[in-house]
């Protein structure tokens, strides 16, 4: 099934082009078909106009089937992206009664709970939609996270690797495993997982640097600056990385070479000294 509004919303949080004159007069006040009212819905959505979005898949809803959910499952999502959580819940569960094998309602209902901090019942839904779509590695990682924002890293790592071995082509999935051991101490597996992402998508100047945490903390050194170095390579305009290198270098009393990316780093702001102060966290070394 594929994505409905509300994660197409999220993904693409951007600020939107403001309506010109009697553009939004021009604009049709109700669709024809289901297909025009969940267009329009995705239109107002895009445009943080939660009331008109959900009026319009509200339409889509009554114009489809009543066996096809699929419209339904856009209203939940608009109204939850809307924090009409209770709405969000009562549509999933209705969708739930049409098709009780269905399993984006219970995705759905998993991401309610979950910010509620019912992480049991959250988890639940997941694992029940992983029954119904095995092969779906989207609801694997999605188990995942929840696992990890509950304060279980391990059973998040497992359900990581489920993802990775229903999609082991998919660059993401090895690099929130790899993430994940990071987050909990286990280099060496962290670097088999980066590695493995890195390999699959080789120009992400992120890989490498998360890849520079584990080999820093093996005592991987040169590993490390090379592997910050790649990144810089990648993407030459971020400061930050200047900035990781001269702290590195001068750790390893490579003292000319780190005068020189501390004066390259000198264009940081604000944001890029946070990062870095959360990178040397990770790397265990004090500013």
């Amino acid at each position: 099934m594929e994505p409905n509004f509300k994660i197409i919303a999220d993904l693409f949080a951007v600020a939107q082009p403001p309506v010109e004159d009697g553009q939004e007069t021009s604009r049709k006040k109700h669709g024809e078909t289901p297909e025009e009212s969940e267009a329009l819905g995705g239109l107002f959505l895009g445009e943080n106009n939660v009331p008109e979005a959900v009026r319009h898949f509200k339409e889509a809803v009554a114009q489809r089937p009543k066996e096809d959910i699929a419209s339904m499952l856009n209203l939940a999502g608009a109204l939850d992206y809307g924090d009409d959580a209770p709405q969000a819940m009562r549509q999933y569960l209705v969708a739930l009664r049409r098709q009780k094998d269905a399993a984006e309602p219970r995705v759905g209902l998993s991401d309610v709970y979950k910010r509620y901090g019912r992480f049991s019942d959250a988890i639940r839904e997941l694992d029940l939609a992983i029954e119904r779509e095995p092969h779906n590695p989207f609801y694997r990682i999605k188990l995942a996270e929840t696992l990890r924002d509950a304060g279980f890293p391990k059973r998040a790592a497992e359900a990581a690797q489920g993802a990775v071995a229903v999609k082991p082509d998919e660059a993401f999935y090895h690099y929130w495993l790899g993430d994940q051991f990071v987050a909990t101490g286990q280099d060496e597996e962290a670097l088999e997982s980066l590695r493995a992402a890195i390999e699959l998508s080789p120009g992400d100047d992120h890989l490498f640097l998360r890849a520079a945490i584990p080999f820093w903390r093996l005592g991987r050194r040169a590993e490390a600056v090379k592997s910050v170095r790649l990144a810089s390579d990648l993407d030459p305009a971020k400061h930050l990385y200047h900035g990781l290198l001269g702290i590195m270098l001068e750790e390893m009393d490579q003292l000319e070479e780190a005068q020189q990316e501390s004066a390259r780093a000198k264009q940081m702001d604000s944001y890029d000294h946070e990062l870095l102060s959360r990178l040397l966290a990770e790397m265990r070394i004090e500013a």
